[in-house]
């Protein structure tokens, strides 16, 4: 047998140098592919956050009444009067209000911390009546004497104290009626992620506090739309009926620094949101 020629160790040696080099190019290009999909992984994260918060707000500051949703403001934390069910007036006694409710969503309705309902008159007008509030299920006989209908999915409730015994009854059958709940939005401290902001939605009626979602720089905050103008102010306007709308200025974050950084990504995101609970 012919003996094989072996590799000498000059060549072993550059073989080796080359396959390191080699490797070390590999893996500086993993982790610099590593580092930079977390980044944009981080920063995905930071924009989940304010679209979920937009996503939640939105459901609610959209059905505000424009004249007097607004109860107090901050520049952190809101207060509102939120119409969680509607519908019309099918009797009006000395004792209480008769309502025929249009279909709404029933976990909406039996999660809603009901604090009152409001009434539009024939001008527009809407009055709040909070206390001393009371809401039962009604006879539904009395909507059908008043020719009211009453949609598949809705209900008849009734109302106490009831409107005005001053309204005629041909004025007060017809009349639109919105239960209401107060809800609270607020910038605070989360709990979640101990140290960062969190956006909280309170039922002020039963206390029962969420935090929504999280983490927020401390810059995130409330901005307000007045008649008049067409930008949203800072400062809390002195006359509460006049704010149409907010602005939310959100520069959310992701929950933890990327892979090689320092600080957490942050996404900055404006939106306006505008209170259609109102005439045309």
């Amino acid at each position: 047998m012919t003996g094989r020629r072996g590799f000498t160790l000059a060549e072993l040696l550059v073989g080796m140098v080359v396959l390191g080099v080699i490797g070390a190019a590999l893996t500086r290009l993993f982790l610099s592919q590593s580092r930079f999909y977390d980044q944009e992984a981080q920063l995905r994260r930071a924009r989940l956050v304010s679209r979920m918060a937009i996503n939640t707000v939105l459901s609610d500051v959209r059905m505000v009444e424009a004249t007097g949703g607004l109860v107090s403001a901050t520049p952190t934390q809101v207060t509102m009067r939120v119409p969680y069910a509607m519908g019309v007036v099918c009797a009006n006694t000395g004792a209480q209000t008769t309502l025929s409710l249009w279909p709404v969503d029933s976990t909406v309705y039996a999660t809603a911390g009901f604090s009152g309902y409001g009434w539009r008159d024939s001008l527009g007008n809407v009055t709040y009546v909070e206390a001393g509030t009371a809401v039962a299920n009604d006879n539904a006989s009395l909507c059908v004497a008043a020719n009211v209908v009453t949609l598949p999915g809705g209900r008849v409730v009734g109302v106490r104290p009831p409107l005005p015994a001053t309204l005629p009854t041909v004025t007060a059958v017809g009349t639109t009626v919105f239960l209401i709940q107060r809800l609270t939005y607020e910038f605070k401290p989360s709990v979640a992620l101990p140290g960062r902001m969190a956006l909280w939605r309170t039922t002020v009626v039963t206390g029962q506090t969420d935090e929504l979602v999280a983490p927020f720089d401390t810059s995130a905050k409330f901005r307000f739309f007045v008649v008049g103008s067409d930008t949203a102010q800072a400062a809390v306007p002195s006359l509460l009926t006049n704010v149409r709308g907010l602005e939310l200025g959100l520069t959310s974050q992701s929950d933890r620094a990327p892979e090689g950084a320092t600080a957490p990504r942050q996404a900055q995101v404006v939106t306006a949101v505008f209170f259609n609970n109102q005439l045309k």
